[in-house]
């Protein structure tokens, strides 16, 4: 029985040896190819880059006129409605006017009486005027006619000014067009109390010209600095799915706006106006945009993947590197990078067209490869090699 147990025990020792052999092979020989770390690998080649800052936005009619009351009154009636459009001059709605023809009547009829006045006063002081030049009256006489006639002057113009002020109120209660445009907001219908004033009247209606369109976004404070007047825009509407349309930067905000952006945390942007240099028939303010602002671009530039960048760990903290690629071993390359575009990075220095680098996997090129490392290339390249 006790030779049994002896047995036993040596076959134990040696599966555990067996076992620890192994495990040696396994974490410190990593001899064989099986055992190198697989990464994708990628030619470098030239292709046009743009560094683009994308924002979100609405359209905006470039000429809009706000058409309000002076006075709180009833809307009496309306001429158009939503989408017409209209020609410069043409009526559009009128509002209650009793009052203000009264007021206009009565104004009318104090300026009639104050000309009246005038004109007695005016021919008193020349009547006056010849006597005191005779001598026949006094110098306070004299002043007293003089007083008069200034009087008598000031309430006229004092009269007329009224009148304007009226009749211009009595022409402001029938709303015509200023210019040509599409109506594209009407509030109120007849019958409805329209608030008039001069501070925050209701707007009645809207007059846009739909020729000219604009966009405007907000473009956070990190992006504001790239982005310059006249600078290409590609616009995408959302109702017009897949087609985009060509403008530019027209204005960019000096001051900037502040707003929570949904959490508690504050973002600052900048708004950019953008003209549209391409609009179609059927588009309305409101519409849903994206441009993509265009800020720098460059032509057949050496390029590589944005995932191929990473820092370096064995050089100067910050310093760009990539893994150049060389029969199964990978050595660190300082590379000198220009614009940034959608993918792509442009190599301005460090890199030569067909150098094959690194692509993937980023946890391979962020945290694994090191400088001298051996490597396999993905199956699934190296079949795609046979085939082409």
């Amino acid at each position: 029985m006790k030779n049994l147990i002896n047995i036993i025990m040596e076959n134990k020792i040696k599966v555990a040896g067996v076992i620890v052999v192994l495990l040696g092979i396994s974490f410190f020989g990593k001899s064989d190819d099986s055992e190198s770390l697989e990464v994708s690998i990628k030619k470098v080649s030239r292709k046009n880059l743009q560094s683009k800052v994308v924002a979100d936005g609405v359209l905006t009619p470039e000429t809009e006129v706000k058409l309000s009351a002076n006075n709180t009154t009833y809307i009496t009636d309306i001429a158009v409605k939503e989408g017409d459009f209209v020609n410069k001059g043409d009526f559009l709605m009128s509002l209650d006017d009793r009052q203000q023809k009264a007021a206009t009547e009565a104004s009318r009829a104090s300026l009639k009486a104050a000309k009246v006045q005038l004109e007695q006063r005016k021919a008193q002081q020349e009547r006056q005027t010849q006597l005191y030049n005779q001598g026949l009256i006094s110098d306070q006489e004299m002043e007293t006619t003089n007083s008069s006639f200034a009087s008598a002057l000031s309430t006229y113009n004092g009269a007329q000014s009224r009148l304007i002020q009226d009749e211009d109120a009595l022409s402001k209660l029938r709303l015509i067009a200023p210019q040509d445009g599409t109506i594209t907001f009407i509030d109120g219908e007849v019958g409805d109390l329209a608030q008039g004033g001069m501070f925050n009247p209701s707007v009645l209606l809207k007059l846009s010209d739909l020729s000219k369109m604009e966009v405007y976004v907000n473009v956070n404070e990190n992006d504001i600095a790239d982005i310059s007047i006249d600078d290409p825009v590609s616009i995408e509407v959302d109702a017009y799915d897949g087609k985009k349309f060509m403008g530019k930067v027209k204005e960019v905000a000096y001051a900037s706006s502040v707003s929570s952006g949904g959490s508690q945390q504050q973002v600052t942007n900048f708004q950019v106006k953008i003209q549209m240099l391409e609009v179609v028939e059927g588009m309305r303010p409101g519409m849903s945009a994206t441009v993509d602002i265009i800020t720098a671009e460059s032509l057949n530039a050496l390029s590589i993947p944005i995932q191929s960048l990473t820092s370096s760990r064995s050089m100067k903290k910050g310093t760009n590197v990539v893994f150049v690629y060389n029969n199964n071993i990978v050595n660190e390359r300082v590379v000198e990078t220009g614009i940034v575009g959608d993918r792509d990075y442009e190599i301005l220095s460090g890199l030569e067209e067909g150098e094959q680098i690194v692509t993937g996997s980023f946890i391979a090129i962020s945290r694994e490869l090191t400088d001298g490392m051996k490597v396999k290339v993905r199956e699934f390249q190296k079949n795609k090699k046979r085939r082409d």
